[in-house]
């Protein structure tokens, strides 16, 4: 599928991209960037960091009115991306039915405030942006001064030197109800930064640049410029959102819904594992953010038990469903448990489920060996005692990741040795985790059901886990459910 085809279907970007010989018509400033080829097109040089930020400011002022000052030697917005956040934001408020009243907090604004100008003077909503840098600070609040936004918006500066990342923020406004959090870290440690990137002493000893000598990889398709702080923080972005995380748990539902955006694909895995750990207290969704050849992903999560983060687009964008006879969700529930999973209704029509073992598949290994468990023991196999080498692969469960739930072992094979006196032995077997240790599911599904007067359709959305467990679990229960 085509980036562009995933970007949101409100963002107007996605199906009518930026005309640059309109923009270069309209705006002088912009066509000083723009060149004419051969089927007379007009392009732009997007490794200019110039150009790149001309696109910027004038996208702004043309379809949002936004007058945004973007000074040299720091990031540039990508203004279909930052409208693509906003409008997934957007679409939990909505599902939601939080319309009014909506107040969020941009960590880490940066000196063009993108999110908040967008979000305000897009969707009329009201911000505290915060940053540590007093320079972007600074330049943020002339940015909002000079849309006359300072009604909607308040810059804030941070201490960088504190762990905490929202936490003071909240405690120095113990009346104000928030709404949500949005946040584009820096996505490298030091040591990327310096590999990837090299000093621009043209512009200041702490800015750097994309732009060098590619002898061991292709040069980049758009030179990135910006500051030591936007580039990079100890630990990357995972240790960054971490904080974050650890924020939402002390403030739990202060803040309604708690989102970032995430730029390595790899940082996904430790951070969703993070919460995996807080169970049913919490939930939480992975959207991706198209924009270009970039992509780069949207991580919300929350403590609030009414709040609901599954979205028509999300379902649309990533679910597997069929039909089946009613009553599906009856059903469903039963087969779940049978299943030794669990189940809670996140909304009527809503189920999170979890499975710590995989139980649906082996199905005819499985009765095999429950009816060997169940003859009597006087016709079992017995093995001689012997002195013996062995070698056993055994791992870890509560029980229920062999083919029955009784403990014993259920594949032995032995092979002769040169050694008359010897044998080798294979075993599989498990050991029960201790009492009252829990173990992790390995795959959480959310399912919606839609009814109608003949049939349910039943949509399985995977919030963790292995994809090839889902496309099991959805193949085994539409082989159960539709006979």
């Amino acid at each position: 599928m085509a980036q562009g085809n995933e970007m949101h279907p409100r963002n107007p970007y996605r199906d009518k991209p930026p005309d640059f010989k309109a923009l270069a018509i309209e705006y002088p400033e912009f066509r000083k960037f723009c060149q004419y080829v051969s089927n007379g097109k007009v392009t732009l040089d997007f490794r200019k960091d110039a150009a790149v930020r001309c696109l910027t400011q004038t996208l702004l002022k043309k379809d949002f009115s936004l007058n945004v000052n973007l000074p040299a030697g720091h990031l540039v917005p990508r203004v279909p991306q930052k409208l693509n956040y906003c409008l997934l934001i957007d679409d939990i408020l909505q599902a939601n039915s939080i319309t009014s009243n909506v107040v969020g907090i941009d960590i880490g604004t940066g000196t063009s405030c993108i999110h908040a100008l967008i979000g305000a003077r897009h969707f009329g909503w009201k911000f505290v942006a915060t940053d540590g840098d007093e320079n972007s600070v600074q330049v943020a609040h002339e940015n909002v001064a000079r849309n006359e936004m300072g009604d909607s918006i308040c810059v804030v500066h941070v201490n960088p030197a504190v762990k905490t990342v929202l936490m003071d923020v909240i405690n120095s406004m113990p009346d104000s109800e928030f709404s949500f959090c949005m946040c584009n870290p820096p996505f490298f440690e030091k040591s990327d930064k310096e590999e990837r990137f090299c000093e621009e002493p043209s512009l200041s000893n702490e800015t750097y640049s994309n732009s060098f000598d590619f002898d061991m990889r292709s040069a980049p398709h758009s030179e990135t410029i910006a500051s030591s702080a936007e580039l990079y923080v100890e630990g990357g972005e995972v240790a960054f959102v971490n904080r974050i995380i650890d924020d939402s748990v002390c403030l739990r539902d202060r803040i309604k819904f708690y989102t970032t955006m995430i730029g390595r694909k790899s940082s996904l895995k430790p951070l969703l594992h993070r919460l995996e750990r807080f169970g049913e207290n919490v939930k939480f969704l992975v959207h991706p953010l198209n924009q270009g050849k970039t992509k780069r992903w949207m991580l919300a999560w929350t403590f609030a038990k009414e709040m609901t983060l599954n979205t028509a687009l999300k379902f649309q964008n990533s679910s597997i469903s069929f039909q089946c006879p009613k009553p599906g969700l009856v059903k469903l529930m039963q087969e779940i448990s049978r299943l030794g999973g669990r189940w809670s209704q996140e909304q009527p029509s809503v189920l999170v489920a979890e499975f710590k073992s995989v139980t649906w598949t082996n199905q005819r290994a499985r009765r095999k060996a429950n009816a060997l468990l169940s003859e009597n023991s006087a016709k079992r196999a017995r093995w001689n005692t012997s002195s013996v080498a062995c070698e056993a692969m055994m791992g870890n469960g509560d029980g229920k990741d062999s083919y029955t739930n009784a403990g014993n072992f259920v594949y032995s094979e032995s092979f002769k040795t040169s050694d008359p006196a010897a044998v080798d032995t294979s075993s599989q077997a498990y050991f029960p985790l201790p009492s009252g240790v829990t173990p992790r599911p390995i795959v959480r599904l959310r399912i919606q059901v839609e009814s109608d007067d003949k049939c349910d359709k039943l949509s399985f959305e995977l919030i963790s886990g292995a994809k090839q467990h889902l496309h099991q679990i959805v193949q085994y229960l539409k082989n159960l459910l539709c006979r």
